[in-house]
């Protein structure tokens, strides 16, 4: 005899494959569905039901018939619910509305005026609130996904450390849960990057790749066997503060000779800024109107 346990998992599971073929190969009919996953029609019937009460299924057309009653065509609804998708820098917070295949319908950018700490923290909630002015209601709402850079727990959605923005341990999910009633997904930064060419790109067919990032910090994402690599602590490829020059200046860390010190964009604008200084003449300056802040 099954536990029910297991009769729920198969039916979870189920219901997973049926909705993700609709959202692949939809419109397509039922029996369709059936055949092409090696599934019941009485299954599929079932999950359908349950998919379309949810309003990420919906009947769409007739199909052609071989013989006997033409079939209803199912098609996956796309518009039906919405993700609000919020990006994390140093400089700034980038939030928009997707739809349920990643299509931005609305986005906003959010300045932050060199904020770290709790100060940030304040900026991003004040900053989610004046996003979703507006909005009647969040029932359609899936949920709340950040990506950020930094060290994090992507299962518990908590910044373990971000050196620049001198966030430590913040538990994002406990945070915005206090504020927003919606789920609370977490990513760093780069690894979602590497995700979505996996997903989206033009890496698709590639099972082992490797993303390296440089920006105001510099990491790598890693995808091994179609699988993203985190290590034990979730810190796989964040290898920016490794110290190539133990006298080097001082970083963010506390440590010194961070590689970012040298590849990072801001380290890359000091250094440029420093060589102007050396020259009577540079067509740099003269793109930026002479001025060295622009």
């Amino acid at each position: 005899m099954k536990r029910t346990g297991d009769l729920k998992l198969i039916q979870d599971l189920n219901r997973s494959i049926i909705l993700k073929t609709i959202q692949e190969h939809g419109p397509i009919s039922r029996s369709e569905i059936a055949k092409m996953n090696s599934i019941s029609a009485t299954t599929v019937t079932a999950a359908v039901k349950e998919l379309m009460q949810q309003d990420l299924v919906n009947e769409e057309g007739i199909g052609e018939s071989s013989g006997g009653r033409k079939p209803i065509l199912l098609r996956f609804s796309a518009n039906s619910k919405f993700i609000i998708a919020i990006v994390i820098t140093n400089n700034y917070i980038k939030i928009a509305e997707t739809n349920l295949v990643s299509e931005v319908k609305k986005q906003k950018k959010y300045v932050n005026k060199r904020l770290t700490g709790k100060e940030f923290i304040k900026f991003l909630i004040d900053s989610i609130e004046n996003f979703l002015i507006g909005y009647e209601d969040l029932k359609k709402c899936i949920g709340i996904s950040i990506i950020a850079p930094g060290i994090i727990d992507h299962k518990r959605a908590i910044i373990y450390e971000n050196t620049k923005l001198k966030l430590k341990n913040v538990n994002l999910k406990k945070i915005l849960k206090k504020k927003i009633k919606a789920k609370v997904w977490l990513e760093n930064d780069v690894n979602a990057v590497i995700l979505a060419e996996k997903k989206y790109g033009d890496f698709q067919r590639f099972d082992n790749l490797i993303y390296v990032a440089v920006d105001d910090g510099v990491g790598a994402g890693i995808v091994a066997n179609g699988q993203i690599v985190r290590g034990a602590t979730d810190g796989t490829g964040e290898f920016g503060h490794t110290c190539i020059d133990i006298k080097g200046s001082k970083c963010d860390c506390g440590s010194r000779g961070c590689l970012e010190n040298y590849l990072g964009w801001q380290a890359l604008r000091n250094n440029i800024i420093s060589q102007i200084d050396q020259v009577e003449h540079t067509v740099m300056l003269d793109l930026a109107n002479g001025k060295k802040n622009k």
